[in-house]
């Protein structure tokens, strides 16, 4: 099997995961993904852009963020191997971005342009339910990340990332960690001081 079909292989496992759809069915997207590499720094979107496409992660991590006029960084969520992307909002609504989606490491991706890919919907149930499940995967992450900013306590939002993500200290920058928790750098120092 060449880098290609390892690939495409990996998507599938993954939209298997998220709902089973027959491989002679999921042939017919693989035409859709163009591999696309990004630097450190570079964006996958840039707020204030409409973005057209989505993208599955191979290697790498990226932070989706909010700026705002002040120039504060709110970050919203961290993609990783074999991970989904994409501003799942805009594209719906055909608006310009919300958020940026940026490298933090050198990554590897495959794009698709989401328009193309929602026409798959109308061609076979098994897309159609995979769309549905998706969005209702997205709403779940949303609401368990509105509940931990709201009812949480930095502690116990930290925890609970090392929870899901035992490694995110070895791939993620600590002010990054903190934005995403919710705090200051220092803030998030004293913590990690603390459990030790």
């Amino acid at each position: 099997m060449d880098q290609k079909d390892l690939n495409w292989e990996k998507i599938y496992q993954t939209v298997n995961r998220i709902s089973p759809i027959p491989k002679e069915v999921w042939k017919k997207s693989e035409q859709l993904y163009t591999i696309r590499k990004l630097e450190y720094g570079d964006f996958l979107i840039k707020q204030g852009a409409r973005p057209t496409e989505f993208a599955f992660v191979f290697s790498g991590v990226l932070r989706e963020y909010y700026l705002t006029d002040q120039g504060n960084e709110y970050i919203k969520s961290f993609n990783f191997p074999g991970d989904f992307t994409g501003s799942y909002f805009d594209l719906l609504t055909e608006q310009p971005s919300t958020c940026n989606i940026r490298a933090i490491t050198d990554c590897e991706l495959a794009v698709a342009k989401f328009s193309e890919f929602r026409k798959l919907f109308s061609q076979d149930i098994a897309w159609e339910r995979l769309g549905r499940i998706f969005a209702e995967n997205l709403f779940l992450k949303k609401a368990r990340r509105e509940y931990e900013l709201l009812a949480l306590s930095a502690e116990e939002r930290y925890d609970l990332l090392l929870e899901s993500r035992p490694d995110i200290e070895e791939l993620v920058p600590q002010y990054h960690i903190a934005s995403y928790l919710g705090i200051t750098p220092v803030s998030l120092s004293r913590i990690r001081a603390k459990r030790k």
